[in-house]
């Protein structure tokens, strides 16, 4: 018989933890945001809205999996949104 604690494991997609399948979703989205709502220009309002969106995602995913966040991944997120902020501005500088 398998102990008990393997039953009680939540289910992971190829054991990738929670924090590095936030952190890829959050660089698509960004990316794909940033290609369609910002220009050298302008930045559109539904960039904004895209953005504030993630935001609240990021917010709730990080609370309901709390336990899963250490240190390191912790330091690994706040460098991944650090890269995003760099990322947006060499993207508004390329257009």
């Amino acid at each position: 018989m398998l102990p008990d604690e393997v039953y009680k494991r939540r289910p992971n997609h190829n054991n990738t933890p929670e924090s590095i399948t936030l952190i890829i979703a959050n660089f698509i989205v960004f990316a794909v945001a940033t290609q369609l709502f910002v220009s050298a220009a302008k930045i559109g309002t539904f960039f904004w809205v895209v953005v504030g969106a993630l935001a609240v995602y990021n917010f709730f995913n990080i609370r309901k999996y709390r336990e899963d966040y250490n240190k390191g991944q912790v330091i690994s997120y706040i460098l991944s949104l650090i890269i995003m902020v760099i990322f947006f501005f060499v993207m508004r500088g390329r257009s």
